[in-house]
């Protein structure tokens, strides 16, 4: 445990070597020894395969002098049998010669060519193996190093020690993320090829599985990454801010199982999820300091912190683009007052928790909260922190309670979930509490209505215009979306605490993000268009020159008759596949016999009807 700023303990060898960042806490010996071995014998393998290139290169320029040595050969013999001398045996010698130069050249340094290309990609492989073997030897020493900066008494050298290590820890672990990644991706695209290369249906559906398996793995990985590249810079972060995230994560490790395996040696899994953990309660931690930020997506602006009593709960259902100003206020006075629970809770928690005995006074932690929030707002307030969790130091009652405290509360209030920026273990312990103190008494609130989503006369619906506003023009990411497109993205968006601005219509939405947000945005994308649209052969969109591509707009079922045809005549084809918004997209070379004669006939029909006036002229579609 962190010990205390006003303690005198004096610990000047463990808090020197600490420091140094060189010596690995003994429970960690083995693995980082096993590491090393490991990189060792892959060094040994590199060099030996390095070792084995130069010599095949040094047999490649022996047999090139060999070679060159029978040419010269040849060239004199040829003289001598021009000048008339000995013609029989001459031409039989350079034969010979010239079959010896063809095996050199044609078999035994093509033969030797291959074995170094063979042995060079040993050498790329032995260096992908060296660099993760690295990494994790890296992440093993920079967890070791945050462990040990708990033992340091002086408080802004543990702060220092913590903070390089997290940075550390953090790099490495982004470091074996990627490339795990890359390695996912190199298997998707040998997917890809297969996929392209079967006739046989059934093995394609086996491969469409595989690749959707691999590309929900990829996407995993991404979201680590991006969890761990959009984190709160360890190094700018405030002295309170660090003493809370130190907290935060020593009582994270103190409740890891690293034996959860058995094999005390395996500590990739439960490290991993410490640092992306940390990064969540730094930004938590963070959160929880600032005065002043928006709230709901733009929606809710907060002025400077107020001493003030609560506010009754609003949980009714209510469309920003049409309410009256005296409902907005409500919501914006009950959000801020939700918001201003949480961190109440945090800070209590934090309060009456002894970190020497490693107990909760739970009672007092809920008598301190209820001086200012009912327990109403208390019971919300954690269902929304709660919601939805696995971490299965949440008991399973705890969960219940979560669950049917938000039953019948509108969906606006559930999916923008309150974060708490406290140990999972205390808030369990909390929330048990909470249960006790009203037992009979678990939001006992009417079902409201459910209200159809208002839009303006025009048919128009605005979604937080006021965060389009201050988005500067050259930062924002506008993207049309059909409307069961656009709704799923947009439930992402939230889910993943993403702020944007749309414009929903009957046909469609406008989602505008900013451009930080951009990757966060087409991954979400991505998977409402894997969710909503199934999308057929998309390796051949992305083939097809932007310019060659003749795209067929028709309804799933012409789609479906149209990609049998395709497949029949074993023309390459790409299908987007959403009801009577479906496509079809082939090279403009074959659409002739598959598209045109339909669209010529539509086109007549068009052209038809309008019936133009004798001598008007006629336009383009007409003439065509």
């Amino acid at each position: 445990m962190p010990i205390q700023e006003n303690e005198v303990t004096k610990q000047p060898e463990i808090e020197a070597d600490a420091h140094k960042s060189e010596t690995l806490l003994p429970i960690f010996h083995m693995a980082y020894g096993s590491h090393m071995d490991t990189l060792d014998h892959l060094q040994e393998q590199k060099a030996e395969t390095q070792d084995q290139i130069s010599k095949s290169e040094n047999r490649i320029a022996m047999l090139e002098e060999k070679a060159a040595r029978l040419e010269a050969t040849n060239a004199m013999l040829q003289d001598l049998m021009d000048s008339g001398k000995l013609p029989g045996a001459v031409s039989a010698i350079i034969r010979a010669n010239e079959t010896k130069i063809n095996a050199i050249h044609k078999n035994r340094i093509p033969k030797i060519e291959n074995s170094i290309k063979k042995a060079e990609n040993k050498i790329s492989k032995l260096d992908d193996r060296i660099a993760v073997v690295r990494l994790k030897a890296e992440k093993l020493r920079s967890f070791s190093n945050v462990i040990q900066s708990f033992m340091i008494p002086n408080p802004q050298k543990r702060r220092e020690l913590f903070k390089e290590s997290m940075e550390n820890l953090r790099n490495s672990s982004k470091g074996l993320l990627r490339i795990s990644m890359n390695a996912e991706k190199s298997k998707l695209s040998k997917l890809f090829e297969q996929y392209e290369k079967s006739d046989s249906m059934a093995e394609k559906f086996k491969l469409g599985q595989k690749i959707e398996a691999v590309k929900s793995s990829i996407s995993a990985v991404e979201a680590k990454i991006h969890k761990l590249e959009n984190a709160p810079e360890m190094e700018n972060a405030n002295d309170h801010i660090v003493d809370k995230a130190i907290a935060q994560t020593e009582a994270e490790i103190e409740n890891t199982d690293f034996l959860s395996n058995g094999d005390l040696s395996d500590f990739d899994k439960p490290i991993e999820t410490i640092t992306l953990d940390s990064a969540e309660y730094l930004r938590n931690a963070e959160m929880s300091m600032e005065d002043d930020f928006n709230m709901i997506d733009g929606i809710i602006n907060n002025g400077k912190k107020e001493e003030r009593p609560d506010v009754p709960l609003f949980l009714e259902e209510i469309d920003f683009s049409t309410c009256d100003d005296a409902t907005l206020q409500s919501f914006r006075e009950s959000a801020k007052a939700n918001m201003e629970c949480a961190k109440e809770i945090s800070q209590a928690l934090s309060q009456n928790y002894d970190y020497e005995r490693y107990t909760l006074n739970s009672e007092q932690a809920l008598s301190d909260v209820r001086e200012k929030f009912s327990d109403d707002r208390i019971a919300f307030v954690l269902a929304c922190a709660l919601n939805g969790t696995s971490d299965g130091r949440i008991a399973k009652e705890v969960k219940a309670f979560a669950r049917d405290t938000l039953q019948n509360v509108p969906e606006l209030y559930t999916k923008r979930s309150l974060s708490l920026s406290s140990h999972a273990g205390l808030v369990n312990l909390f929330a048990k509490t909470v249960m006790k103190s009203q037992p009979e008494k678990q939001m006992e609130k009417p079902a409201p209505e459910k209200k159809e989503p208002q839009r303006s006369r025009s048919g128009v619906r605005k979604i937080n215009p006021n965060y389009y506003r201050q988005i500067p023009p050259e930062d924002r990411v506008i993207i049309n979306e059909p409307a069961k497109v656009g709704a799923i993205i947009m439930t992402e968006l939230e889910k993943q605490k993403i702020p944007f601005s749309a414009v929903e219509t009957e046909k469609g939405v406008t989602i505008t993000v900013s451009k930080k947000n951009e990757g966060a945005f087409h991954a979400a994308e991505e998977k409402a268009k894997d969710t909503h649209v199934r999308l057929v052969n998309p390796e051949v969109f992305r083939q097809i020159p932007r310019e060659d591509r003749a795209i067929q707009p028709m309804s799933e079922k012409e789609a479906q008759e149209t990609m049998q045809k395709l497949e029949k005549d074993s023309i390459p084809y790409s299908a987007r596949l959403d009801g009577d918004k479906s496509a079809v997209t082939v090279r403009k070379s074959e659409a002739l016999a598959y598209f045109s004669r339909k669209k010529m006939k539509k086109l007549a029909q068009e052209v038809k009807a309008e019936s133009p006036k004798q001598g008007e002229s006629k336009s383009k579609g007409q003439e065509l």
